[in-house]
């Protein structure tokens, strides 16, 4: 007989999924048609490239080495393995994202996956396991820290993902307390939790190091 944890997460993986079906179909599906994919809006970030430069230098100072490899959630148009490719990086890779339209723009040396994380095999494990802006529309609490444990289910050394920071202006958004974070987080075995701040101009986010 199934304990009641694990119909919960029966449950959340299926709100889970149809949510971001919902969000690929009506949001990010726009954003490749309307935007070229070289372009950061094709995946949705509109507040400029130096801003989605500064997101993923906050990402690769979590300690990425050299050749280490990553797995990168929700990897849209995979440019975080331009970014670190561009730092010198050379280790595996593997991107996945639920849309179709992006994945399908990817460079075919890249390896990538169209789904969602509980797609890959339990064995299946990165050094670290990224997520860059997957948390901010449209996934609830629940769904969010569905996600985040999986991640740190794939992970070697640790995770790396960034929030919006409540109190957010747009109610169309999802936000957090970086404190908040921290606590939920500290419930999972890890070494370290480290909580980036204060590198955006308007202090509207948060870069979040977890450490297995």
């Amino acid at each position: 007989m199934k304990q009641f944890k694990e119909f919960l997460t029966e449950e959340i993986t299926t709100e889970t999924k149809k949510l971001t079906d919902l969000l690929v179909d009506s949001v990010y599906s726009q954003y490749i048609e309307n935007h070229n994919k070289n372009s950061i809006e094709c995946v949705g970030w509109m507040d400029g490239t130096d801003n989605s430069l500064i997101r993923f230098q906050k990402i690769y100072e979590a300690g990425i080495d050299e050749n280490d490899s990553v797995l990168d959630v929700g990897c849209g148009v995979a440019h975080l393995h331009t970014y670190l490719t561009n730092q010198g990086w050379s280790g595996k890779y593997l991107g996945f994202d639920p849309n179709k339209k992006a994945i399908d723009l990817i460079d075919e040396n890249i390896n990538t996956m169209c789904g969602t994380i509980d797609g890959l095999p339990e064995f299946m494990k990165f050094d670290w396991v990224i997520s860059n802006g997957v948390f901010n529309l449209g996934l609830k609490e629940e769904h969010t820290f569905w996600i985040i444990e999986n991640m740190i289910s794939h992970a070697n050394k640790g995770i790396v993902f960034n929030m919006l920071q409540a109190p957010y202006p747009d109610s169309q958004y999802e936000a957090y307390r970086p404190e908040w974070i921290k606590q939920k987080l500290s419930k999972f075995d890890h070494s370290k939790i480290e909580i980036i701040e204060d590198y955006m101009k308007n202090d509207a986010e948060f870069t979040v190091y977890f450490y297995v």
